[in-house]
Parts: structure tokens; C-alpha cells; sequence
């Protein structure tokens, strides 16, 4: 049986249909700055990576970084299997979500925050369904359902027409600016080991409108633990320095304490500030040399604090 030969110099008729919302999709993102696509052949889940670009002078300058993922229909979007939900969660740029309609030039944009709800409440690790609407308004506030997240409406919604407009591609660059920012936030939590994220309790579609804010969270994992601490340590050696700087001795000394309860030993990178320490050794002599060390008043501080709490307790369990 013969091989069909090619028609040398044609194309099929619609090679190109399953690539159109894509390169529609560029060309939106486009507006904003640099919209980069994935080579087919190297796509392991998002299509762009993209840039929102601010003007200064006669220059433009990239002030955020994000990914897209592009989609042709309103159906959701299922992320299924342990190390696909992992791959979205820890995915380090903000993430949206863009459905192209061809047949009128509709763009509609919608925020991936569950990925960060699948992080902190820790029970939703081998599949994620997002459920795409489109509503004008959106509460975030019920999410707990399972491993599907409602998104009743999109953070931005046009035509093609509408964003060659100078006005409203300025509005639409705000409202992923605002989005971006938030996600950066939760993504930084992540890598602190923190279980919460934040978001709106609402929101309005081309919009920056929302009435409030809120923070949900998880319980705190053994998992977190020495990413968390780690972290907290880095942060209590700088505040500590910052304050003991600004002769605020008193609250530099707090710090240096909880510094010491975390970092008893001495690590090769040292976060304790040891001007600091020597400070709080000569505010409290001890009178004799032979019992002088560098953590000397920061550990006998710590003793009189566990000292105290211990006899609080002590007394609560003896007060009828």
C-alpha cells in the first residue's frame, strides 16, 4: 500500500485553529509589555510569560513578571495529580488565566489565588478544579469546597478593540498590577512556610474595587517548620541591629532574646548582633569576670522571663 504524497508547498486547512486563542492572547498581553509564547514542544503548562512595563523617560522598564495560561472555552480548568497541583502551587510567578473567545474578540482574565488555598489548608493535594463564571462581582469567601474553587467572575473582561485604547489599557495594566502585587505576597508566604494567604473578600470585574480584605490559613505544618524558623531568624538579627541602632535598646534586647531562643548555638552565619550583646552585658554586671560571656545577660534575661511564666503557671493550677 502506497504513502499519500504530500502536497509540497501547502499547508492543512486548519493547522492553525488550536493555535488562534494563543496568538490573540499575545497579541492582548502584548499591550502591556513583552508577552513571551512557550514553544509547543516545550509547553509544560502555560503558554506566555509575560512583563508589565512602566515608562520612564524616553525608556520602558519591566516592573512585574507573570504567566498565563490560555484557554477557548468556559470549561474548567483541572489540575489533576499530586505533582501537577505542586507544579501550580509552587510555580514562582503570579498566574492568570485567560479564556479567548474568536468569534467575537472576547478577552476574559481571572486570578488563580485557590492555588495558594490548596497550599495553606493542606487538603487539597492531588487535584484542583477552577470553575470560571461570568459575573460582573465575585465573593472569595466560600471556598471551602473541596477541590473546586467557584471564580464567578473574571478580574478583567474586553474586546480586542477595547484594549487599543489608551484609557482603558492603562486601567486594565492597574487592575494586573493589583493582582500581581497580591500574588507576589502569597507566593513570598509560601516560601516562608507561612499557611495563609490573602485576598479580597470581593471584587469587581475591570475594576480595583473592594470592600475589604481578609486572610484565611491553615494549621501550621512540622513540614514549615525549619523554613518558617529559619526565615524568622534572618528577620530578628536585622530588626534587632535596626533597633539597637536607633538606641532603642529596649526593644532591640526582645528581639535579641527570641533571636537566642531560636539560634542557641552558634551558626556559621551568625544572625545575633554582638555590639548589641556586649551592650546588654554591661547593662547588667554580674560582678565577676570568670562567669562573663557574650550571651551572658541576653540568657539570664531569658531565665527570669521562663521563671515568671513558670510560676504563673504554677499558681493557675494551685487558684481554685
Amino acid at each position: 500500500m502506497s504513502r499519500p504524497v504530500p502536497s509540497v508547498g501547502s499547508l492543512a486547512a486548519n493547522i492553525h485553529e488550536g493555535f488562534r486563542s494563543e496568538y490573540l492572547a499575545q497579541f492582548v498581553f502584548s499591550a502591556f509589555g513583552t508577552a513571551i509564547p512557550v514553544p509547543h514542544q516545550e509547553d509544560t503548562g502555560l503558554d506566555l510569560y509575560c512583563t508589565l512595563l512602566e515608562r520612564v523617560g524616553q525608556r520602558a522598564w519591566p516592573r512585574a513578571y507573570y504567566s498565563v495560561q490560555v484557554k477557548s472555552t468556559m470549561e474548567p480548568w483541572i489540575i489533576d495529580g499530586p505533582e501537577s497541583v505542586r507544579w501550580l502551587i509552587e510555580h514562582p510567578l503570579p498566574i492568570f488565566l485567560c479564556v479567548v473567545n474568536k468569534q467575537d474578540a472576547t478577552i476574559r482574565v481571572y486570578h488563580t489565588t485557590p492555588r495558594f488555598a490548596a497550599w495553606a489548608w493542606g487538603t487539597h493535594k492531588t487535584r484542583l478544579q477552577l470553575d470560571l463564571g461570568n459575573e460582573n462581582r465575585a465573593q472569595t469567601v466560600d471556598w471551602r469546597t473541596g477541590d473546586s474553587f467557584i471564580l464567578g467572575a473574571p478580574i478583567l473582561k474586553f474586546t480586542v478593540q477595547q484594549i487599543l485604547g489608551d484609557d482603558f489599557r492603562k486601567l486594565a495594566a492597574d487592575v494586573l498590577q493589583f493582582w500581581i502585587d497580591n500574588d507576589v505576597e502569597n507566593l513570598f508566604r509560601i516560601k516562608s512556610g507561612i499557611p495563609a494567604f490573602l485576598i479580597p473578600n470581593d471584587y469587581e470585574t475591570n475594576t480595583k474595587n473592594i470592600t475589604s480584605w481578609t486572610i484565611q490559613s491553615g494549621r501550621f505544618r512540622d513540614v514549615s517548620l525549619a523554613t518558617a524558623e529559619r526565615r524568622l531568624k534572618e528577620l530578628l538579627g536585622f530588626i534587632a541591629t535596626h533597633r539597637y541602632e536607633n538606641d532603642d535598646i529596649g526593644t532591640a534586647a526582645i528581639y535579641a532574646m527570641a533571636l537566642r531562643q531560636l539560634a542557641p548555638g552558634h551558626e556559621t552565619f551568625t544572625e545575633h548582633n554582638f555590639f548589641l550583646l556586649h551592650r546588654l552585658n554591661q547593662l547588667f554586671p554580674t560582678g565577676s569576670q570568670d562567669q562573663d560571656y557574650v550571651f551572658r545577660a541576653c540568657d539570664a534575661l531569658l531565665k527570669m522571663v521562663r521563671e515568671h511564666i513558670e510560676a504563673a503557671i504554677a499558681n493557675s493550677l494551685h487558684t481554685p
